[in-house]
C-alpha cells in the first residue's frame, strides 16, 4: 500500500488570509508600538516589489528589519506562539477544515509547505496537528531574523524541498500517493508533481486552467 501524504499551502489555502503583514503588525504592537508608524513604509515596499524592484526574499528581510528588528530566539519563540494563538482557530478556512478531516481519516501524513516564515508557520502547524513543516527560514539564530536561509520557499522551490523531506524520512516518491492543496498558480510545479493537485478558491479562468492540468478545483471559503 502506498504512503498517503497531504500537503497544504498556508496563506489563502489552509488559512483564510495571508500571514506575513499581519505578523509584522502583531510583532510591532507587542515589541515596540512606535514601529507601527512605519507601516506606510512597509506598504511602499510592497508596491516596490509589485513593480519588480526587488525579490520576495529581499522584501521579507526588509519587513522583518523594519517592523521587528533584532530579537533573540527565546523572545522570537514567544512572539511566534502568541501570533499563532491569535489566529487559531478562527483563521482556518472552512473547506480546509473539511479537507483536513478527510485526510486524517485516510491516514495521510500532513505536511505544510509554505513561503511563510518557519518560526510562526511551525507554531500554526503544531496547533493544527501537522507532522512536518517546510517553510522559509532565517539564517542567524543569534538574533538577526532578517537574513533568509536557503531562499524563499516559494513556487519552484517547493518541489525540491518536499523531495528532500521525503529523502530525509526514507520515503520513496514512487511509493507515495500525494495530494497537494494551494490557492496560487505559483504553486503549479508542486500541483503538477503531486498525484492529486487541488487548486483552491480559483476564479473562472483559474478553474479552466486547472482542468487543462488535470487538477481538482475546490472552494475552501
Amino acid at each position: 500500500m502506498k504512503r498517503r501524504i497531504a500537503i497544504y499551502d498556508l496563506d489563502g489555502t489552509l488559512l483564510k488570509r495571508a500571514t506575513f503583514t499581519p505578523f509584522l503588525l502583531f510583532a510591532a504592537r507587542r515589541r515596540a508600538v512606535w514601529r507601527l508608524a512605519l507601516a506606510p513604509v512597509w506598504v511602499g515596499a510592497m508596491i516596490g516589489y509589485k513593480a519588480g524592484l526587488y525579490s520576495r526574499e529581499a522584501l521579507k528581510g526588509f519587513g522583518l528589519r523594519l517592523m521587528v528588528g533584532r530579537i533573540d530566539q527565546s523572545a522570537l519563540h514567544d512572539l511566534a506562539c502568541a501570533f499563532a494563538d491569535s489566529v487559531m482557530p478562527s483563521w482556518i478556512a472552512r473547506g480546509a477544515a473539511v479537507a483536513l478531516e478527510r485526510d486524517r481519516a485516510e491516514g495521510r501524513m500532513l505536511v505544510l509547505a509554505t513561503a511563510a516564515m518557519a518560526f510562526y508557520a511551525g507554531e500554526i502547524a503544531r496547533r493544527i496537528g501537522f507532522d512536518h513543516v517546510i517553510a522559509t527560514r532565517h539564517a542567524d539564530p543569534a538574533g538577526d531574523i532578517c537574513r533568509i536561509a536557503g531562499g524563499n520557499c516559494y513556487g519552484t522551490a517547493k518541489v525540491p524541498r518536499v523531495e528532500t523531506l521525503l529523502a530525509d524520512l526514507g520515503i520513496d516518491r514512487a511509493d507515495c500517493d500525494i495530494r497537494f492543496y494551494s490557492d496560487s498558480l505559483s504553486d503549479a510545479p508542486l500541483l503538477d508533481w503531486a498525484d492529486e493537485g487541488v487548486l483552491v478558491n480559483g476564479g473562472a479562468g483559474a478553474r479552466r486552467y486547472a482542468s487543462t492540468r488535470n487538477w481538482v478545483a475546490a472552494d475552501f471559503r
